[in-house]
């Protein structure tokens, strides 16, 4: 008897030896593929770079992974406690390995030898999550609890928790229970309520079968397995149960829009930072950055722009008439209009809008930053700026009549109107009213395009433009947002303020690393400023841009409309004392729109709703949106003859008031029919304009 307990004995122990001398022979081998002791203390969950619109709100994530980080404390213990009847009943009495629970694994998987059984620990999940791949091989389990171990002597319980619900995958796309409680259900994660936690601890197992987005009826049935457990186990009432269980579910319905209508302002601004700080430090250092952007004015321009432009193609029918055109170099089909928005506060450079076109993840080149558009009519306004510097006044007289412009005997340019027919004597207002080309080729010749060009530069204009004629009716390349933006300049009494797309960067301590405040240059006399915006409200009252007005925008407002030969492009770049907003059309390999696509036709229908949109938010902010413009001293008023120019006595035509920088004012009265000519190079003794004018440059 005593023999063949000893028998036992031996055969137990020498099984005992063999077991433990395979387990550290296996412990020893797959310890050296295990990472540093310094890595796994050290061990931090890579955050990506959080982007925040101008109101505060989170609209995007720079990562790798898309995630957001929390703390423990921001753990609700509802969540907590979901978490361990699902994944780990005895999670905080095991050192990482939970032995019954891996044996009954082992045993499972050696008899069905496919190694698909679970059994692992939180701690072992992390394990896998942190340094090791997810096949289901038995070397792999090894490993697991092995590193499990090691992480419960590096890292208390809570520790293991945070970083666990940091780590862990909720589908598409989405990491960390901050990141899946924002975009399932637009709030943090302290705010879940039981219902809400339970669903979002479901999805572990299989994030994308139970997606309360593409499959709602699994995912409320695993929550109520979920909730089941939290009751049975104690921890919930009978009443928190079933209140839990009647829960509706009601899902964040702007989850995924700020991933696509505000991407090409998101992406502008990804390359700035990436130049800054690198790659590395944008897309796992943890920043925040604070933007300029109203993210609900974006997403509502976007719309606004997609909605107006589908229903010019439809109504034009692009896709047919075009379609044998061949792509651009953008890889665009020519049969697809383009158009972009851009929008800046005058006093403070904040871009509110940039919109680079109809549609980021089918053309991500930027129309209102990369792009080089003709300027057409949008551009006037610069010339009229060198003009009234000059000494012209808006009661300054010009013949608009044909002209020809010839140069070595041979003919250089005959401009001609839109509507192809003249408007003879006319003034400064109502020849920009009009968008006269005639009148403005004669600007040009009298004020030198070289001044106009000078004009250009000072209003951060950076495309080249070469001091031509042509360059009267916008003939000349421009960036749209560098054209919008000068615009400010009217806006801001004729100082030019640098856009800023993000005011503040700080690293994942909360540390400024960089700060953007108004950088503002005087570039214009405020008297000129403020003249050019008294003639750009009259384009908005009484001219090509009347529709703002007709449409039901009542608040003060100036602007200009463009259109270029052939209807190629279209523009219409209006402002308030608050915001400067422009908008474009026209395709990508520069063919004609058609006939009648004019900036009034083809843009004020975005221009307007968005418009009214920013300043109802204006109002809501407690704005004074009806506010004018304001007036700087050396401004003076006058009664002058409509037709002559002259001040109004006996006068000849309907008497108008007209505004004046005070000693430009007309000192003679319209007693006889003379007009208020500017002494130009095109009169030289006349009180006419040649109709054939030599250019010498």
């Amino acid at each position: 008897m005593k023999k063949q307990i000893f028998k036992y004995i031996k055969i137990f122990l020498g099984i005992s030896i063999f077991v433990t001398g395979m387990l550290s022979g296996l412990f020893f081998f797959y310890s050296r593929e295990l990472p540093p002791m310094a890595e796994v203390q050290s061990y931090q969950v890579n955050s990506g770079s959080e982007v925040y619109d101008c109101k505060g709100k989170l609209i995007h994530i720079f990562a790798v992974e898309n995630r957001k980080l929390t703390t423990f404390d921001n753990l609700p213990p509802h969540l907590i406690s979901a978490l361990l009847v699902i994944e780990d009943m005895n999670f905080y009495n095991h050192w990482g390995i939970d032995i019954y629970g891996l044996f009954r694994a082992i045993i499972v998987d050696i008899i069905t030898w496919d190694f698909a059984q679970g059994g692992s620990t939180i701690t072992q999940q992390l394990a896998r999550n942190m340094f090791l791949n997810l096949d289901k091989q038995l070397p792999r389990k090894i490993k697991e609890a092995m590193l499990a171990v090691l992480i419960e002597r590096n890292f208390t319980k809570e520790e293991i928790l945070e970083i666990y619900f940091n780590k862990i995958y909720f589908g598409g796309g989405i990491y960390g229970i901050e990141t899946a409680a924002y975009r399932y259900f637009g709030k943090t994660t302290k705010d879940l309520t039981i219902g809400e936690a339970a669903l979002l601890v479901g999805m572990i197992q299989r994030p994308n079968y139970y997606s309360p987005v593409k499959k709602p009826d699994k995912s409320i049935q695993r929550r109520n397995f979920v909730l089941s457990k939290l009751y049975e186990n104690g921890y919930l009432t009978s009443i928190q149960y079933e209140n839990a269980l009647n829960e509706k579910l009601t899902l964040n319905q702007h989850r995924f829009v700020t991933n696509s209508n505000s991407n090409y302002f998101i992406d502008y601004i990804r390359i700035r930072l990436e130049r800054k700080y690198g790659t590395e430090q944008v897309f796992n250092g943890g920043l925040k950055i604070y933007t300029t952007l109203d993210n609900e004015l974006q997403l509502f321009a976007d719309s606004t722009l997609n909605e107006h432009l589908s229903s010019m193609e439809l109504n034009r029918n692009y896709k047919e008439k075009y379609k044998d055109f061949p792509p651009t170099v953008s890889n665009i089909k020519a049969n697809y209009i383009q158009g972009g928005v851009f929008a800046i506060d005058p006093e403070t450079g904040y871009v509110k809008v940039m919109i680079g076109g109809r549609n980021f993840r089918h053309s991500k080149f930027n129309r209102m930053t990369q792009a080089k558009r003709q300027a057409g009519s949008a551009f006037k306004p610069l010339l009229y700026t060198a003009a009234v510097e000059k000494g012209y006044t808006p009661a300054t007289i010009i013949n608009d009549a044909p002209v020809t412009f010839m140069k070595e005997g041979q003919v250089y340019w005959e401009p001609k109107n839109y509507e192809k027919n003249y408007y003879g004597n006319v003034t400064l207002r109502n020849a920009l009213k009009k968008s006269m080309n005639v009148s403005a080729a004669k600007l040009i010749y009298d004020v030198g395009p070289q001044n106009v060009v000078k004009i250009a530069e000072n209003f951060g204009l950076t495309t080249p433009i070469p001091p031509f004629m042509s360059l009267s009716v916008g003939s000349c390349e421009v960036i749209p947002y560098e054209l919008i933006s000068s615009f400010s300049i009217y806006a801001s009494g004729g100082e030019r303020v640098t856009p800023i797309f993000y005011t503040k960067v700080t690293d994942h301590k909360g540390k400024v690393l960089e700060e953007n405040k108004p950088d503002k240059v005087k570039v214009l006399d405020p008297k000129v400023a403020w003249i050019m915006t008294d003639l750009m409200k009259t384009v908005v009252n009484h001219g090509t841009a009347f529709p703002i007005r007709s449409w039901g925008f009542t608040y003060p407002c100036a602007g200009k409309t463009g259109t270029t030969d052939d209807y190629r492009d279209a523009w219409f770049i209006g402002y308030t004392p608050k915001l400067v907003l422009g908008v474009w059309t026209g395709f990508d390999n520069n063919q004609p729109m058609g006939s009648g696509m004019t900036g009034a036709t083809a843009t004020l229908p975005v221009w307007i709703p968005i418009a009214k949109k920013a300043v109802y938010e204006q109002l809501k902010a407690g704005e004074d949106v009806d506010a004018d413009f304001v007036k700087p001293e050396g401004i003076v008023e006058a009664n002058v003859s409509s037709v002559t120019g002259f001040l109004a006595k006996n006068s000849y035509g309907p008497v108008i008031k007209e505004y004046f920088i005070k000693g430009t004012e007309p000192g003679n009265y319209s007693d006889s029919l003379k007009f208020n000519y500017y002494p130009s190079r095109l009169r030289p003794g006349r009180d006419r304009y040649l109709n054939v004018v030599e250019v010498k440059d």
